[in-house]
């Protein structure tokens, strides 16, 4: 994997400003080519070598939290103490109420994403977690998700459930499916895009990845200031490796990077906790990534039912 195809990956599930992940769900291979300032046939042709290589299965349709009376949170577990062995407390977290995404780090550390009723205490599940894992630390942080700005309308919803399993899904489909012009389906989806109403979430099987390694860094920091000039320099700092960078919540951010040696990760970790501001900073190098959306499906269910779209 070559810095273009860092790039590349960046492009496509990087979300704009105060988005951890990208709200343009129809957001076109061509004008992502064209900020990259490369031809379209040169994207195309690398997106489809990610396909054939096994490691990018796609994007699944993701709807805020928010409208859905949910928030999304991720748990760094570390320094588990491994009370099971590792494949069976991955699948003993996966069965934990309202876990989507397991991501397995190389060593005693794993990190757990969640979609949880905005009622639940994060304090709670995070208790939860620490003693199903026995991780001697937990770290937590709300994913910055804005809160949507409109209410879903039912031919909304019902354009949702048509693009769930495919958020690309072309216009005249949608539009026979919903029962709505192809102009309308357009202008709705323009519409939820401005609001922050939808995202993309990347599918990715990582043990397909051939020649490079995942590396994941999560900062703490002592106060807001320190986190602004610090998350400035580590993006202008190894820019060239980034793939994702979650800066929205008021003391952690989160980066991902693609790296070709394990030593690349040990020297940017040791830069980073030489800011200024640095409180923590973990790095941890992904094994694997364990998808389980049934969650968000089955919340996404319940919604379409309240909204009267299965008739």
């Amino acid at each position: 994997m070559d810095s273009l195809d860092i790039r590349i990956l960046r492009e496509l599930w990087q979300g704009r400003e105060g988005f951890p992940l990208e709200p343009d769900v129809r957001k076109s291979y061509r004008s992502m080519a064209r900020r990259l300032k490369i031809d379209n046939v040169t994207f195309r042709n690398r997106l489809s070598r990610f396909y054939r290589s096994g490691y990018w299965k796609g994007t699944q349709l993701g709807v805020n939290p928010s409208l859905l009376g949910m928030k999304a949170n991720m748990f760094w577990l570390l320094d588990v103490q491994l009370p099971l062995e590792k494949d069976a407390l991955i699948r003993e977290l996966s069965l934990v109420q309202g876990v989507m995404v397991i991501i397995d780090y190389y060593g005693p550390s794993l990190a757990v994403g969640t979609l949880l009723d905005g009622k639940i205490s994060i304090e709670k599940q995070s208790e939860l977690l620490a003693k199903l894992s026995g991780a001697r630390e937990v770290l937590w942080v709300d994913l910055p998700f804005p809160k949507c700005k409109m209410e879903l309308t039912p031919t909304d919803w019902r354009i949702v459930k048509a693009i769930r399993a495919n958020p690309r899904q072309s216009y005249p489909v949608i539009s026979k499916e919903v029962g709505v012009s192809v102009k309308t389906v357009k202008r709705r989806l323009q519409k939820m895009n401005e609001a922050g109403a939808l995202f993309v979430m990347p599918l990715q099987n990582l043990k397909a990845l051939e020649g490079a390694i995942v590396a994941d860094l999560v900062v703490l920091y002592s106060n807001a200031e320190a986190k602004t000039d610090v998350d400035n320099r580590i993006i202008s700092q190894f820019e060239e490796f980034l793939t994702l960078a979650t800066m929205g919540a008021p003391k952690y951010s989160f980066f991902a990077f693609v790296i070709g040696k394990i030593w690349q990760a040990k020297e940017m970790l040791s830069w980073v906790k030489r800011q200024p501001g640095v409180v923590r900073a973990f790095m941890g190098l992904v094994q694997d990534r364990i998808e389980s959306y049934e969650t968000f499906t089955r919340l996404l269910e319940k919604k379409l039912r309240e909204e009267s779209i299965y008739a």
